[in-house]
């Protein structure tokens, strides 16, 4: 079913973000879970409901029987598609995020969502044989781990701007600059406590500038269009609550695009859960490997601070942008009222 098919139901379905069950408070401890998401308990049917209800009563419990119908929907032992190149012509959409900020992760999942494959920048730019034929692009872009695809913005639709905390963001892209230096498998381990401060200490404001850079990079690239940005938070994208809404609204977009078709609402609670919690709460699912060792990431006064600051500016600079003016906000008040602990 193509998107404008299918937009009511999801749209309906897009309800499920509301979910407010679990508080979101005492974000950043001295440990790397994000907020809330030790609760693996499934939403409950009542909770599915009310949800919906509030968005269109007509159709809330016809899309909640079909979730509850079967198991398997509420994170169960769903089959994730393999993932294809299109035989078809696709309106490709950018996928960009600030190393760290679960790129992989959403690239699963918009994989699982869709059945179609995903490329990254390097490749788009020396491979004509996957223009239009990919459901996005991951990038890192303008980060110096990306390059430029602007030669190509005629081949894309949109893009899906992925958005984290700077405060975990940059100590996970460490880890993952850590395998990489010690020809360790990716999302194996996370480095030690103090190698991180090490690196913490020589490269904490250069890469709030870079964190920065890119977010402005991409709200300005869309600005005038924003029907063609999707943000998508990475705490709201890993949380229990909101996590399978968010992927229902994450849905609609793709399944807005011309070419591309996303799973039916009832099936996108157990494609999340299959794709996104295996690497956000360390389980095993298909083999995927999860990071092993100590989560501590402490800051010093001076650098809590700048996180801060940075957060504040970004707060301001988007106050005519309600979507992203409420996510820094979020941010903010996650670190005010955290236990974070300072070196």
């Amino acid at each position: 079913m193509n998107g404008r098919r299918r937009a009511a139901s999801l749209a309906a379905a897009i309800g499920l973000s509301c979910f407010a069950g679990i508080a979101i408070s005492n974000l950043y401890t001295s440990s790397s879970q994000e907020p809330n998401n030790n609760n693996n308990q499934a939403p409950t049917l009542r909770s599915y409901r009310r949800a919906l209800s509030n968005v269109d009563p007509v159709n809330a419990a016809t899309i909640t029987d079909a979730v509850f119908k079967d198991p398997k929907h509420l994170y169960g032992d769903c089959e994730i598609p393999k993932a294809r190149f299109a035989t078809h012509q696709v309106a490709t959409l950018y996928q960009p995020a600030f190393p760290g900020s679960g790129s992989r992760m959403t690239y699963e999942l918009v994989e699982a969502l869709t059945g179609m494959t995903i490329s990254n920048d390097h490749n788009y730019a020396i491979d004509p044989n996957v223009h239009n034929h990919v459901v996005s692009v991951k990038t890192h872009y303008p980060n110096r781990n990306g390059i430029s695809l602007e030669a190509f913005d005629d081949h894309f639709h949109g893009a899906l701007l992925v958005i984290r905390n700077p405060i975990k963001a940059i100590p996970s892209f460490f880890n993952f600059w850590y395998e990489r230096i010690n020809h360790l498998e990716n999302h194996s381990v996370r480095a030690p406590t103090e190698e991180w401060i090490a690196f913490r200490d020589a490269n904490l404001g250069e890469q709030l500038k870079s964190w920065r850079k890119h977010m402005d990079y991409w709200l300005k690239k869309y600005e005038n269009d924003r029907s063609k940005l999707l943000v998508l938070p990475y705490e709201r994208l890993t949380d229990n609550a909101r996590g399978p809404g968010t992927a229902l609204k994450l849905a609609l977009f793709l399944d807005s695009v011309e070419g591309v078709n996303a799973a039916k609402p009832e099936e996108v609670a157990c494609l999340w859960h299959r794709s996104v919690k295996y690497m956000d709460e360390g389980e095993t699912v298909e083999g995927h490997a999860v990071r092993s060792g100590s989560s501590a990431t402490p800051y010093t006064q001076s650098q809590f601070d700048a996180i801060r600051n940075t957060l504040q500016t970004q707060k301001w600079k988007y106050k005519d942008d309600p979507e992203v003016f409420k996510i820094m906000d979020q941010y903010m008040r996650h670190i005010q009222h955290s236990w974070l602990y300072v070196s």
